[in-house]
């Protein structure tokens, strides 16, 4: 898997788990609070962003999305 497809699907399991943790709303007062998901089929590599808040999650969207604009125009990101 090359680092593109990497991000992307990062960049896609964080924002899954930005919806599943804002779809639990305000009604529910640990809804941004660390936890870990209830769910097999979530992917093992991403079951960090799990453990992070909703304002963590939104960060981490935002950089992962300048990371692939950034691979995308060629630039390189530091190891």
């Amino acid at each position: 898997m090359n680092e593109e497809d990497r991000l992307r699907r990062e960049l896609r399991a964080a924002r899954e788990e930005l919806v599943r943790k804002q779809s639990q709303g305000p009604a529910d007062p640990d809804a941004s609070e660390s936890q870990l998901p209830l769910m097999p089929d979530r992917d093992e590599q991403f079951l960090r962003l799990a453990l992070m808040s909703v304002e963590e999650l939104e960060t981490h969207v935002e950089r992962l999305e300048r990371d692939l604009e950034d691979l995308r125009d060629g630039f390189d990101h530091p190891e």
